[in-house]
């Protein structure tokens, strides 16, 4: 494999565990009633544009993850870890490559607050109204169901490690400290997911309620309760772990093919 492909890679696995680092914390701190606030990426993105130097973190964010984007197109199209060609291969290649959009629209939304100096935290979606109240409520149901089904996918493939195993952690030192710390990010990622999902369902069944939700809302909607606080401070850590994770991706993976 090629160098450049690693380099860029690492590149990558950095930025995605900033991103989900802060939004961690910002959603730990909420829940511990520090100052913080139940955040999702728009929010982590803004709180990074707060800090000192920010428009350098995100400039320099949004390239991070336009590398991971491109590292999951690489290994979408060029296969440079022999991931194969059969029908469980192909919907793995076909997984990386939705991954890498996500992750180019993330890596916008970087540059989109680098360059504008108003945000707006107003998640209402009634600019989809134009749909008709009908076919949006079948496709928010649609879109929960997806999402219903990848909480499953991401809990299935934990347990049974083969969400894991594609990391190529297997020999290295350290390697089983880093799969505990992945296994509690991807089920605390699953739990959200399943949220986001609920909530999807909800605005698909109730026409009058047509809002995209996000991981923001799905923390603000365990913050309502004291059980519900316990589990966003048991997410957020989650989270933490999540980040963490890519962030080790850095020092442990290793990459087949070389």
């Amino acid at each position: 494999m090629k160098n450049s492909f690693k380099t860029v890679a690492v590149i990558g696995f950095v930025s995605k565990g900033i991103i989900y680092l802060v939004i961690g914390t910002l959603s730990l701190l909420a829940a511990l009633n520090m100052g913080g606030e139940s955040s999702g990426t728009n929010q982590a993105l803004i709180f990074l544009k707060r800090q000192p130097f920010g428009q350098v973190l995100l400039l320099l964010l949004g390239v991070g993850l336009l590398c991971y984007s491109f590292w999951m197109f690489v290994q979408t199209f060029n296969d440079p870890e022999n991931i194969g060609t059969d029908r469980k291969a192909q919907m793995r290649r076909f997984g990386l490559f939705t991954t890498g959009l996500v992750y180019v629209v993330v890596a916008f939304l970087c540059f989109y607050h680098l360059f504008t100096y108003t945000i707006s935290d107003d998640s209402n979606s009634q600019y989809l109204d134009f749909i008709g109240p009908v076919t949006l409520s079948y496709i928010f149901i649609g879109v929960g169901i997806i999402l219903a089904v990848q909480a499953v996918v991401l809990i299935v493939g934990v347990l049974k490690g083969g969400l894991l195993d594609q990391f190529n952690l297997e020999g290295q030192k350290g390697s089983g400290f880093i799969r505990v710390v992945g296994q509690f990010g991807f089920y605390a990622r699953a739990f959200v997911v399943a949220i986001i999902a609920y909530f999807f369902f909800r605005a698909g069944i109730y026409t009058d309620n047509h809002e995209i939700k996000g991981i923001q809302d799905a923390f603000s909607f365990l913050d309502q309760s004291a059980i519900g606080r316990i589990l966003m401070a048991i997410t957020a850590v989650g989270f933490i772990s999540y980040g963490a994770f890519y962030a080790l991706l850095t020092r442990y993976r290793t990459f087949e093919g070389e």
